[in-house]
């Protein structure tokens, strides 16, 4: 049974206050990994019958126990199931439901589609599964972000390796370039206006796809230079179709060199008319931090950053908008011993 804590190590960038710790007991069975917060939803992946996977929810803001709903099954080799690259679920404006998981495309390590799929009446039935991206490539595609778009469906973006030649060693690189891609998902789980929002982009870090305040929507992800510094870049798009993003921009320069990619993303969070972005980087000091920034709507940027970690970190970044305007943050570090 996984145990959740719901008040881990946070920081309160705006202000003080007093975190109660709150233990909540989820219905889960077996071997469990892969949680994964979306708005009131946790999403899990668990083991089930005949060496086969299960996705799993539970909606945790009910008063009563959380009840597990299966979103899809799979049996074994079927999916693509690792720590890093967790599936996702998103709940639309309309109440429907879309999951998003990876599924095995080819025999090689790395061959493996990320696919999605909308059920419209809480989970009863689903669509068929569908593949986000317009290849048949059997190469990588992963790292999955959704966000409810006005009116119906979602907004979706994505890792794209279709130009990478079948995959690349953890260590080492890739024969092409990572791609970022974003398309719309309709209520049918059906994509549409797939494009390109950066050609060259880190390997295998999450993205982070949020609502941006007064309007349209904002993606964070870790790019990757010619002389591979991987900081982070971002693009918005300020119309509700989210049709016309911007070129990236730096989140901000840190400067972090690194030959391979550090499997660490970044983190948005969003209340009203406030945004913040928090990340983990070395810099150019080989000095593990962990950064946040307010956006600035005016000049459609980030400001300037603020340390918020003392110790260690790791990094592994979780961040969530409080009513009162505060950001809580959320990361690993090591402690003495």
């Amino acid at each position: 049974m996984i145990l959740l804590q719901a008040a881990l190590s946070c920081a309160l960038l705006s202000g003080h206050g007093e975190w109660e710790m709150i233990e909540v007991e989820v219905p889960t069975e077996g071997v469990c990994l892969a949680p994964r917060f979306g708005g009131e939803w946790l999403s899990w992946i668990e083991a089930g019958e005949d060496d086969g996977w299960v996705l799993a929810a539970a909606q945790l803001a009910k008063e009563d126990e959380p009840e597990k709903v299966i979103l899809c099954s799979a049996e074994e080799g079927e999916w693509f199931v690792n720590w890093a690259d967790r599936p996702v679920m998103s709940v639309g404006a309309n109440g429907a439901w879309i999951a998003s998981w990876l599924r095995t495309s080819g025999v090689g390590t790395y061959a493996y589609d990320a696919v999605v799929a909308v059920s419209i009446d809480e989970g009863k039935r689903w669509t068929q599964p569908a593949k986000l991206h317009s290849d048949d490539v059997e190469g990588e595609h992963g790292f999955v972000s959704l966000m409810p778009r006005e009116g119906e469906g979602w907004a979706a973006c994505w890792l794209d390796g279709r130009a990478m030649g079948g995959g690349h060693d953890a260590h080492g690189h890739p024969g092409g370039d990572m791609q970022l891609r974003f398309a719309h998902v309709d209520m049918e789980g059906q994509p549409r206006k797939e494009r390109i929002l950066d050609e060259r982009v880190c390997e295998c870090c999450p993205t982070a796809l949020s609502a941006l305040p007064g309007g349209g929507a904002i993606l964070v992800y870790r790019d990757r230079g010619a002389d591979e510094v991987r900081d982070f870049s971002y693009v918005y798009c300020t119309d509700s179709a989210l049709d016309r993003w911007s070129s990236p921009r730096a989140v901000h320069e840190d400067g972090w060199r690194v030959d391979g990619c550090p499997v660490n993303g970044a983190a948005l969070a969003t209340h009203g008319e406030r945004l913040a972005v928090a990340w983990f980087t070395l810099g150019t000091d080989d000095t593990p931090r962990v950064l946040c920034a307010w956006w600035d709507a005016e000049r459609k940027a980030f400001g300037d950053p603020v340390r918020v970690d003392e110790g260690v970190a790791l990094g592994r970044i979780a961040a969530a908008m409080l009513p009162s305007g505060e950001v809580a943050i959320t990361w690993l570090a090591k402690t003495e011993g």
